[in-house]
């Protein structure tokens, strides 16, 4: 989950005159310690041509060089990434937030303080139910639960940005109004819900899917939840995978610039999260090269607006043709 993008609250001339983008998002490694059965990224082994320790802290430099917002440093497992320390304190000294995602499960308080130390402003942990067995199960591993938990409240100790993100399921969805009282309990500054997109190991359990009718019944209790947090400084946010395929290429029309800019942990360029969409690899060009030859413009790209035209729903991003993370791409060749 990579955050909300409100636009009415931005300056117009900001995404138009801008020399980059206001997003980075950079995928630290493919590998991780955990097979939860969600994942849309089908994350595990480390991939065989991930960007080395080297090449890695050079990408860090050039989305510093940007100088954007905010970096939201994702994974696998961010905390499997050998350099992580150097590559936050590379990115904090010219970027405002750095943000990080992880599941919590390889973190103590000497950890922590260090990340901290570094430069992370905020830290979002899964938590994926109100205990282990909604958990554990979700997530593939014993004990990931009360892992998960013992990390919040010391990641909060140390005086972190601290985010939450849930899935809901079948395990999960009827006991939504005790989790959030669980989690904002524990201090946390956000919850944030984005529902299961059959994609990935997604794709293979239907059998956890809501209906759309739960689907209706979450929405009002998160609907009734945010009135209750009125006055408080704690958030509760409902993520919309589908909303940036409408509202980007709206933009363009406007004259904004692409307002995100994703590189994976080989160092491939791509448009979206969830579409295999690349444009491009940074052992070919640099950030900037592609930045200035197309992909600042990305979001009124032919290619780009036909693939994503043929979404109606999160069940089509499935069907698309090359399938997300299959090891198969879309390829949109804006330099070559």
């Amino acid at each position: 989950m990579k955050g909300v993008l409100l636009m009415q609250n931005a300056e117009k001339k900001w995404y138009i005159d801008s020399s980059g983008p206001k997003f980075f998002s950079l995928d630290v490694t493919g590998a991780c310690n955990f097979k939860c059965l969600h994942c849309y990224n089908d994350s595990g082994k480390k991939l065989e041509d991930e960007l080395t320790d080297e090449e890695i802290i050079d990408v860090a430099r050039q989305i510093a060089e940007f100088q954007p917002e905010s970096v939201c440093l994702c994974g696998g497992e961010t905390m499997l990434r050998s350099n992580l320390l150097d590559i936050i304190r590379i990115l904090s000294e010219k970027v405002p937030a750095v943000n990080m995602v992880s599941n919590g499960s390889l973190f103590n308080e000497e950890k922590l303080i260090a990340i901290k130390e570094a430069g992370l402003s905020t830290l979002q942990i899964s938590l994926d139910g109100l205990n282990s067995m909604q958990h554990d199960t979700f997530r593939g591993v014993v004990g990931a639960f009360d892992k998960a938990v013992e990390s919040i409240k010391i990641a909060k100790k140390v005086g972190l940005g601290l985010y939450i993100s849930f899935v809901p399921n079948k395990l999960n969805h009827e006991t939504l109004i005790e989790y959030l009282d669980f989690c904002y309990g524990l201090g946390v500054d956000s919850v944030r819900i984005m529902p299961l997109i059959p994609m990935g190991r997604g794709s293979r359990i239907d059998s956890l899917l809501l209906s759309t009718e739960e689907y209706c019944t979450l929405q009002l209790k998160i609907l009734n939840y945010k009135e209750k947090l009125k006055g408080t400084s704690q958030m509760l946010e409902w993520g919309d995978p589908l909303d940036h395929y409408m509202r980007l290429p709206n933009n363009t029309i406007n004259g904004y610039k692409s307002l995100t800019y994703e590189v994976k942990a080989n160092g491939n360029i791509t448009v979206s999260t969830y579409l295999p969409l690349v444009v491009g690899n940074v052992r070919k060009h640099s950030l900037r090269e592609y930045w200035e030859n197309g992909y600042a413009d990305i979001w009124e790209n032919p290619q780009v607006l036909d693939y994503i035209g043929r979404i109606k729903n999160i069940y089509d991003i499935n069907n698309m043709e090359p399938k997300p993370y299959t090891g198969e791409y879309y390829y949109v060749n804006i330099m070559e």
